[in-house]
């Protein structure tokens, strides 16, 4: 909880699971750019209670001054470019992170020039019988994910719309939905691992598996999946369940096929969004591969599907997965792999362009060795 300055407490909202700050500077119009990071640097958590297109403009200001003042790498190569480029990122969404806003307990922004933020709030968070205060940079997050409800995403191969939730990984990624055309699936039971919005399961199933089971660690992806599954007119044949990696006790059972669209870059995740892609030494993938074949039908299959990006920048030593499956215990009955093409990759400014442009994702088909 909060104390605010008028006397009130507040819920706090944080992605990152950052503890309550416990005293709140006020800051308006009148404070500059600069005078806020130098608060923020002095230790204050700042609460902006000046106009909302203000308050954007403040960071993006800030965000300028904190591009200017970021660390070059100490070396030229891919590997000191990522590190560089990852402690700017975290310390820009630390610094950004520290300017808050108060949202009242119905989820209205009391600025002026504020959007209605009711109900993106709600689908973020819920709702509450408090006041709240988050970042303002999250709470322009949240405003963006909730225009896709309305919205919907096209995903190349999949007849129908999906509609991602904030805080839920979204599937803008084609190479995807692209390396699953290698599974034979028809008439077969799906676990997808990791499900967020649902959509492998779904694709599989409408290339004929014939039930779905989605598993994810956050509650909402679960939420994300199963409302996807209704509009989708799949409810009948896909349930999403809360669960770390495996279904639990009594759901549990044992599947054809076992897809996971694994976290690829092995190091510390900062927000739970960032699970999808960041996997602290490679624990997340490791207990999956150690897990899946007690949760595998006769005959059945292990579908993962990872990047190479961490290969190319150098933080995963070149068959590096094809050693850990082989401790494992699997035996790869395929691979395949497609061009990751997406935006970062065609961006030629990035630094990280030679490593990003070659970036493929890859699918390997893997058994246990007693059913080889």
């Amino acid at each position: 909880m909060i104390t605010l300055p008028d006397g009130r407490s507040a819920g706090f909202v944080s992605e990152s699971g950052a503890p309550a700050p416990g005293r709140l500077s006020l800051v308006d119009d009148e404070n500059s750019a600069s005078q806020a990071l130098r608060m923020i640097e002095s230790g204050q958590v700042l609460l902006w209670t000046g106009d909302y297109r203000n308050g954007r403009q403040l960071l993006s200001a800030i965000g300028r001054r904190l591009n200017k003042m970021a660390t070059r790498p100490a070396g030229n190569d891919l590997w000191s470019r990522w590190k560089s480029e990852r402690a700017a990122t975290r310390a820009r969404g630390e610094t950004l992170g520290q300017v808050l806003v108060l949202l009242e307990p119905d989820g209205e922004l009391k600025l002026r020039r504020a959007p209605d933020t009711r109900r993106a709030v709600e689908l973020a968070w819920g709702l509450s019988d408090q006041p709240r205060v988050v970042a303002l940079n999250t709470l322009v997050g949240a405003l963006g994910a909730a225009e896709w409800t309305s919205k919907g995403l096209d995903v190349p191969g999949l007849e129908g719309r999906i509609v991602p939730r904030f805080g839920v990984f979204s599937p803008t990624r084609r190479a995807y939905v692209d390396l699953l055309e290698n599974l034979d699936v028809r008439g077969r039971s799906v676990l997808d691992v990791g499900c967020g919005t649902g959509v492998l399961g779904f694709v599989l199933l409408q290339r004929g598996a014939s039930h779905a089971l989605g598993t994810d660690c956050e509650e909402r992806a679960v939420g994300c999946a199963m409302d996807n599954a209704t509009q989708l007119g799949l409810l009948g044949q896909y349930q999403a369940v809360r669960a770390d990696l495996f279904p639990a006790e009594p759901e549990a059972s044992r599947f054809d096929v076992i897809v996971f669209n694994a976290p690829w870059v092995p190091e510390t995740p900062r927000t739970a969004l960032d699970r999808a892609v960041f996997d602290d030494n490679g624990d997340t993938l490791r207990s999956f591969l150690r897990r899946a074949p007690g949760h595998l039908a006769e005959g059945g299959v292990i579908a993962l599907m990872i990047s190479d990006l961490p290969e190319r920048l150098g933080l995963r030593a070149p068959e590096a997965l094809e050693s850990l499956m082989a401790e494992e215990g699997l035996a790869i009955q395929s691979s395949h792999s497609v061009h990751a093409s997406h935006r970062r990759a065609k961006d030629t400014d990035d630094p990280l362009h030679e490593a990003r442009g070659a970036e493929r994702m890859q699918l390997f088909v893997v058994t246990p060795y007693a059913a080889t």
